[in-house]
């Protein structure tokens, strides 16, 4: 499954001229076709090293095109036996609103089951897209050894803190929580909340 901080991070928008008033793309088209591989003489298949290629001399070829009338840019994206996933944002959670949740807003990732509940959550503290510079926190679920649902929370994302929740390492740490929204009340009151100093046995 993915990790949430490779849905909504590693991810750069395709940029428009400097000057665009509507940096968005009018029209996205597809092209699907097959290429022929230079090869030099005969009808013999190509080698390469390559355990995934068919080694035929023929290609499938996708082609995405975007366009944006208001700068005039047009980019065109090419590739080699691309996958291609359709989907919805409720499998996905990318692309959905962020849920406000007291003083910080959720943004969901991926539900464990089609249709069920994310067991995943960005926080920020505002609406605003969700970055490296707005996220504030994380919000998890697991299940404890008697097999309860309960949810863990981290604060304040920083590289060198102790406290590792997903694939980042947050200032502080909550223990397991109940609920979502007692997860989202730790998070939000954080900074002005007692904390209990970390021990380190040496």
């Amino acid at each position: 499954m993915e990790l949430i901080v490779e849905t909504y991070f590693g991810w750069d928008p395709l940029s428009h001229t400097v000057d665009c008033p509507t940096p968005t793309w009018d029209d996205v088209e597809i092209r699907r076709s097959e290429g022929v591989r230079p090869v030099g003489t005969g009808a013999e298949p190509h080698g390469c090293p390559n355990d995934v290629c068919s080694h035929s001399n023929t290609f499938g070829r996708v082609q995405l095109r975007l366009l944006c009338r208001d700068c005039g840019t047009v980019r065109t994206i090419t590739g080699e036996g691309m996958t291609e996933v359709v989907t919805h944002t409720s499998l996905t959670g990318w692309g959905q609103a962020p849920r406000r949740m007291g003083e910080v807003w959720l943004w969901p990732g991926r539900p464990a089951i089609a249709g069920g509940e994310p067991h995943q959550y960005l926080v920020t503290r505002q609406a605003a897209a969700v970055t490296r510079a707005t996220l504030y926190g994380i919000i998890t679920r697991y299940r404890d050894a008697e097999g309860t649902p309960r949810w863990i929370a981290g604060a304040v994302p920083d590289e060198d803190a102790a406290h590792q929740i997903s694939m980042l390492r947050w200032r502080h740490a909550s223990g397991g929580l109940a609920a979502l929204e007692d997860a989202a009340a730790w998070i939000a009151d954080t900074e002005t909340a007692p904390q209990r100093p970390l021990v380190v046995a040496v």
